[in-house]
């Protein structure tokens, strides 16, 4: 598979500047926001932006865009063009609009604009390589098929982009459960820990994450169980001790619930490949 970059680059718009509506004939564009905010436009749709969020304009669409706050907007942008069908089934499943998560995009984009910066040797196949990279991870973060798929259900998803400006008791919360798996415990002896009243324990909880406290208890619990099956040589058995609970039917009951998949399946999945032919 192969693009060809045709414009990269990093740039700071001030309140109110931005890009009247145009249309590339050739190209598609990626365009990543890493500080302030703005809005585009694709076919007279808004979409307003902030930091992490991702835009991917196709080849032909109508297309415009203006920074919104006081303090302009950065972002990257990269222009590319492509002729492989294999790379049109890859840009066929990538939304107009995304999160990046973890930075994950934004490192790629950022070295895709170095290289174009720098023009050191075999800068032009790197930066195509480095796109192509960047293109396969947009097309997995929208359509849900990063390995492994079971961390992309909707609880994970919560648990990614709604606890970014987590208070100070949450914070404290997380400790406490995590300190806490091996064994049961009650949200009161939580709050007392805490020392907050239980009640308000609960609010927070509910305000910040949207769950209920016993939910995201199960929610660290989920997190913690993939954690270990993933970097450990730990059997299923040893985990689901380990997070408290009496027997590995009840540890399988839950996993299933929160991951889809039976516990045995995954860690087969996760543990056993030794060797993948292409």
């Amino acid at each position: 598979m192969y693009v060809r970059i045709t414009s990269s680059g990093r740039f700071y718009y001030k309140q109110g500047e931005g890009k009247a509506e145009h249309y590339h004939v050739s190209d598609y564009q990626v365009q990543l926001v890493y500080a302030g905010t703005a809005t585009n436009w694709f076919d007279g749709e808004p979409y307003a932006l902030e930091a992490g969020d991702i835009v991917f304009c196709k080849q032909g669409r109508r297309h415009a865009f203006q920074a919104t706050s006081k303090e302009g907007v950065k972002m990257l942008e990269v222009k590319f063009a492509a002729s492989d069908p294999h790379v049109d089934e890859v840009l066929l499943g990538i939304d107009t609009k995304f999160r990046d998560r973890e930075n994950q995009i934004y490192s790629l984009l950022s070295r895709i604009v170095l290289e174009g910066q720098r023009k050191a040797l075999h800068y032009r196949a790197m930066s195509s390589a480095l796109l192509m990279e960047c293109l396969l991870s947009m097309n997995r973060l929208c359509l849900e098929h990063s390995l492994p798929i079971y961390e992309s259900s909707p609880i994970h998803q919560l648990r990614e982009s709604s606890l970014s400006g987590k208070s100070e008791l949450l914070n404290m919360v997380d400790k406490y459960i995590d300190a806490h798996l091996d064994h049961s415990f009650s949200v009161h002896e939580m709050a007392q820990s805490c020392g907050y009243n239980q009640d308000y324990l609960y609010r927070v909880i509910k305000k910040q994450t949207g769950l209920s406290a016993i939910k995201y208890i199960n929610l660290m619990k989920f997190e913690k169980a993939l954690f270990l099956i993933q970097n450990t040589e730990q059997t299923l058995s040893e985990i689901g001790f380990s997070l408290g609970f009496e027997n590995l039917q009840y540890f399988s009951r839950f996993f299933k619930q929160h991951g889809g998949i039976a516990p045995s399946e995954y860690i087969s999945k996760v543990r056993l490949t030794t060797r993948t032919d292409y």
